[in-house]
């Protein structure tokens, strides 16, 4: 049963989270947002992707983040255990958004009112919320599925700032935020029998025979679903955390690679976080 988070029970939660993560250090992560303003074609290049991405998300607000924690035996804390973080910043009334996503999202249970009246303010909690699930000393890994506009709305999230102007930037703090961090869509490529990643979620949950659990579009249950087929890819033998797969996005994938092998970045201390602590401080923000 999925956890939901918002302003009242917040703290409590991500304390809850962090207590765990030593014995289940593997983070799968989904996130739910209003669509896209912009369309990015099939054949655009990299670089035209991630602007279309900056575009995006630099313009639109996060509707959801969900958590699900794995040990490297593929077990959860206790059966279903996922959060779906709620955040009110979205008004559909007013933002930008794609009619036919807030449909989607409407249609599988969202409740924008709700998150309105109830959400979590991602200005105000911006610090918590890096410190207590992107800040940690342990030998964390995240997993996602497709996970470009994840990775960039939790970064969008976290340092309160608009992303990146260049690709290279973009790729070089996913790495110092992330770490290890393997997309499942990118990682199926290489995996016999997966129609090389061309698939979507449910598509390559039905390849490894696995049922799905909960509702489809809630943030949660999608990040419980990817842990689950992080786990069972390993189980099958396919390499899903060898060197070539670690801290490369489908979309941007060849870059990711090749500033893997020419830029280097040091994340001893992430000195990002106590950067991002003065500077709410300083502006009353921190929680």
């Amino acid at each position: 049963m999925a956890i939901n988070v918002g302003k009242a029970n917040l703290v409590e939660h991500l304390e809850l989270i962090l207590s765990l993560r030593g014995s289940y250090p593997i983070v799968a992560i989904d996130t739910e947002f209003p669509g896209f303003i912009r369309d990015t074609p099939r054949n655009a290049t990299e670089e035209e992707r991630y602007n279309d991405v900056k575009h995006n998300v630099d313009n639109m607000h996060l509707i959801q983040l969900g958590v699900a924690l794995f040990d490297e035996g593929g077990n959860t804390p206790w059966p279903g255990c996922c959060w779906q973080f709620n955040f009110s910043d979205f008004d559909p009334d007013v933002d930008a958004s794609s009619p036919d996503s807030i449909e989607l999202l409407a249609q599988s249970g969202h409740d924008f009112q709700q998150y309105r009246r109830h959400g979590i303010d991602a200005r105000r909690c911006a610090y918590l919320v890096c410190v207590k699930l992107f800040c940690q000393p342990y030998s964390s890994k995240y997993v996602t599925f497709h996970g470009l506009y994840d990775v960039a709305f939790v970064i969008k999230m976290i340092t309160r700032a608009p992303l990146p102007n260049t690709l290279n930037e973009f790729s070089d703090l996913v790495r110092t935020i992330f770490g290890q961090i393997y997309d499942l869509k990118y990682i199926s490529r290489f995996c016999g029998g997966l129609r090389r990643g061309e698939i979507g979620l449910v598509g390559l949950s039905r390849l490894l025979n696995f049922e799905p659990v909960g509702i489809r579009h809630q943030a949660a249950y999608d990040s419980l679903l990817i842990g689950a087929l992080f786990n069972e890819m390993k189980q099958r033998r396919h390499n899903v955390e060898d060197d070539r797969s670690a801290s490369v996005l489908y979309g941007i994938e060849n870059r990711c690679v090749e500033n893997r092998r020419t830029r280097r970045i040091d994340r001893r201390g992430w000195p990002y976080a106590r950067r991002q602590q003065n500077r709410l401080l300083a502006m009353g923000l921190a929680v």
